[in-house]
C-alpha cells in the first residue's frame, strides 16, 4: 500500500512508538490523526509534523473512556473524511511488584492494553466494513505469545494474551476481505513505558530494540502490497554481538 493521503490513528501518539509512527508515516504523505492525553506534547508533534512538510491533526482523548473514543472517531471524521488505518499502539507496563504497591493496576492494565484497542476498533470498524478496505494494526508484545519470561509478569503477558486473542478472532472474521488485521510483537525496545509505571530498567539501552527500528517494521507491513497481510510480526533483535 502507497501511505500517500492515506489517513492513520494512531493511539498513544504524543511519546515513544506513537510519536516515532506518526513522524515516519507522515513523511510516506499519510494524513495522521495523533491520539493521545496530553495536549502540549500532541501540539508539539503536529507543528514537528507539519514543519517537515506533513499533514497532522490531533485529538485529546482519553482511551480508557469509551464515550471518548466514540466521540473522538466522528471528529477524525469530520476533518480527514474517512480513516484508512488504525494502528492501536497505547499501552502501560506492569509486573508483581508494581501490583502489590497499586491494587488498581490489575484493572488498568488490562482496561488500556486489551479493552481500549477492542473499543477503538468498534468504534472504527463501521468505517473498514463501509469500504471493505482499511487496515487494523494492534502494538501487542512477545509477552503476548508463549515465552518462558512471562512468569516474571503475569497480568502484563495476560493483557497481552487477551489481544493476541482478539487479533486473531479479527483475521478470521476479515479473511475473505480486503481489511487486513496485523498483530505487532515487539521485544522491548528504547521508550518510557518502564519510568512511566516506576519500574526503571536502568540506562544501558543496548539490549533494547531502537524504537526507529520498530516503526519502520510496523510501516513495512502497513505499505505491503494491497493484497497481502502480514498477519503477526515477532520482533527481537538477534544473538550476535556483531
Amino acid at each position: 500500500m502507497n501511505l500517500q493521503n492515506k489517513v492513520v490513528v494512531i493511539t498513544g501518539a504524543s511519546q515513544g512508538l506513537g510519536k516515532e509512527l506518526a513522524l515516519q508515516t507522515a513523511k510516506l504523505g499519510a494524513k495522521v490523526a495523533l491520539v493521545a492525553r496530553t495536549e502540549k506534547l500532541l501540539q508539539e508533534l503536529k507543528t514537528q509534523i507539519e514543519a517537515e512538510g506533513g499533514v497532522a491533526e490531533y485529538f485529546v482523548c482519553d482511551i480508557t473512556k469509551v464515550e471518548q473514543i466514540n466521540s473522538t472517531v466522528p471528529k477524525i471524521i469530520d476533518i480527514f473524511k474517512t480513516i484508512d488505518i488504525l494502528i492501536n499502539n497505547a499501552g502501560i507496563w506492569t509486573k508483581d511488584s508494581l501490583e502489590e504497591k497499586d491494587a488498581d493496576l490489575v484493572e488498568k492494565a488490562f482496561m488500556i492494553n486489551s479493552v481500549a484497542p477492542i473499543n477503538f476498533y468498534k468504534a472504527v470498524a463501521p468505517i473498514f466494513e463501509k469500504n471493505n478496505s482499511g487496515h487494523f494494526v494492534f502494538i501487542n508484545s512477545v509477552a503476548g505469545l508463549e515465552k518462558p519470561d512471562n512468569k516474571y509478569y503475569a497480568v502484563y503477558a495476560a493483557t497481552k494474551w487477551a489481544l493476541t486473542g482478539f487479533t486473531n478472532a479479527l483475521k478470521n472474521k476479515y479473511f475473505k476481505s480486503l481489511i487486513k488485521v496485523t498483530s505487532i510483537h515487539p521485544g522491548s525496545f528504547v521508550s518510557s513505558i518502564d519510568k512511566n509505571a516506576g519500574d526503571d530498567w536502568g540506562p544501558d539501552y543496548s539490549w533494547r530494540m531502537k524504537t526507529t527500528e520498530v516503526a519502520q517494521a510496523v510501516v513495512y507491513a502497513l505499505t505491503a502490497p494491497d493484497r497481502m497481510q502480514l498477519g503477526q510480526i515477532e520482533l527481537e533483535y538477534t544473538n550476535s554481538d556483531n
